[in-house]
């Protein structure tokens, strides 16, 4: 039996690579699709993917044409770009070297997310009239994140380095794939019926697509509507999703969003110093007023004041007495004036007036006859004259004829 030759890793790689060079379609194509997980590298070259629908290409530029770009690429963009297919022989994969770029538009995730983006805005879910505060120091804190990422250890590593003050409640979730988005949902709703003070959603990094149930609008209204204040730390720094436009306070990562929520010791008490110096400062301010007002009432200052204060008052009570005794002798004499008026009616009404003028007062045992029918033949009567009385003795009664009465007799004195 003929036995093959054995070759090396290497060896095959390597035949794999000379075989593409040789290939003239691959060695200058131009392949168009859509920028994902773009980095650009401290030398200067740019790493990316390029994506369709169905399939994947890894790609790099090397830094002396990425100079040559007059455009910076970035995730989304829809662009074509010219290069070589080569095999990477470390990796052993094939990649695009990318001589060239050109932009062409979004990609449809891009516009996607970005149709969402501006429907949200409208509607006022991004508003930070409706973002909630934070707590100081929450005593529970919910992560909904996947059990086995990086994520969720980043957040425990934290959450066991800065302190022992909040407990942390898992709620596991898948972070992309098709059940995602309504796992993710549940766990907000379910946090929003416990007593936990914060709820931190978390995912490492990775592609839009990867990335995609946090832009998905039933995640976002779901952190829209929730009671508990929301941190969200999705994938990298440079990664932005719809979740973090509408959480209360967006992380660029898991660990940021941990050290947010969770405050050290060291904070604690940086915070703690910080608000006694503030509370020091204020009874030293205070202190100050206080003893600048004393300052301004010396024992001469105040008598000074006491002596102005008692003129003053000396003053006011002189005025006083004047508008009293002014008060009080226009009040006597509008008395004299009303009793003497009054003495006067009563004198115009006194019966010795009547006398004086020629009249005289009959009386019978001291009540006064204006009648006839008040006395009889030969009963005593006093008769009151101006200078005396007259007693006088009931002779005859005569009645007023124009009366309708008669002649009576005649009073004899």
């Amino acid at each position: 039996m003929l036995k093959m030759k054995a070759f090396t890793v290497t060896e095959i790689t390597r035949y794999i690579k000379r075989l593409l060079g040789t290939d003239p379609i691959i060695n200058q194509v131009i392949v168009e699709g859509e920028i994902s997980n773009f980095t650009r590298h401290s030398s200067g070259h740019a790493y990316f993917t390029l994506k369709d629908e169905q399939s994947k290409l890894t790609c790099v530029m090397f830094n002396s044409y990425m100079e040559l770009l007059n455009f910076t690429p970035k995730n989304g963009d829809r662009v074509q770009a010219k290069g070589q297919i080569s095999v990477y022989e470390r990796d052993g994969r094939y990649q695009l070297n990318a001589t060239g770029l050109e932009n062409v538009g979004l990609g449809a995730l891009h516009i996607k997310f970005e149709a969402l983006k501006k429907k949200l805005e409208a509607l006022g879910w991004f508003d930070p009239s409706h973002k909630k505060p934070l707590p100081t120091l929450p005593e529970k804190i919910g992560v909904i994140t996947s059990p086995t990422g990086a994520a969720i250890q980043d957040i425990i590593s934290v959450a066991n380095r800065r302190s022992n003050f909040s407990e942390l409640m898992i709620y596991p979730v898948r972070v992309q794939g098709e059940y995602s988005k309504e796992e993710i949902c549940k766990a907000i709703a379910y946090f929003n019926q416990t007593d936990v003070d914060l709820i931190i959603i978390a995912r490492g990094g990775g592609s839009i697509e990867e990335l995609w149930s946090f832009n998905e609008e039933v995640v976002a209204k779901a952190i829209y509507e929730s009671k508990c204040p929301i941190i969200t730390g999705i994938g990298h720094e440079t990664d932005f999703t719809i979740s973090d436009f509408v959480a209360d306070r967006r992380a660029a990562t898991p660990s940021a969003a941990a050290e947010i929520a969770i405050k050290s010791k060291t904070e604690l008490n940086l915070e703690l110093n910080k608000t006694i110096q503030r509370m020091s400062l204020v009874v030293s301010r205070r202190l100050e007023m206080e003893a600048s007002k004393l300052q301004r009432y010396r024992p001469e200052q105040l008598s000074w004041l006491l002596s102005n204060s008692t003129q003053r008052m000396q003053v006011s009570l002189a005025h006083q007495e004047q508008l009293f005794v002014h008060e009080v002798l226009g009040q006597l004499e509008s008395s004299k004036e009303r009793l003497k008026h009054l003495g006067t009616k009563l004198d115009s009404l006194s019966p010795f007036a009547v006398l004086s003028r020629g009249y005289s007062l009959v009386t019978k045992e001291k009540t006064l006859i204006s009648k006839t029918s008040q006395v009889t033949v030969g009963e005593m009567l006093t008769i009151d004259l101006n200078d005396g009385q007259l007693d006088a003795t009931v002779t005859s009664i005569r009645k007023n004829e124009a009366l309708g009465g008669h002649n009576g007799r005649k009073v004899d004195i």
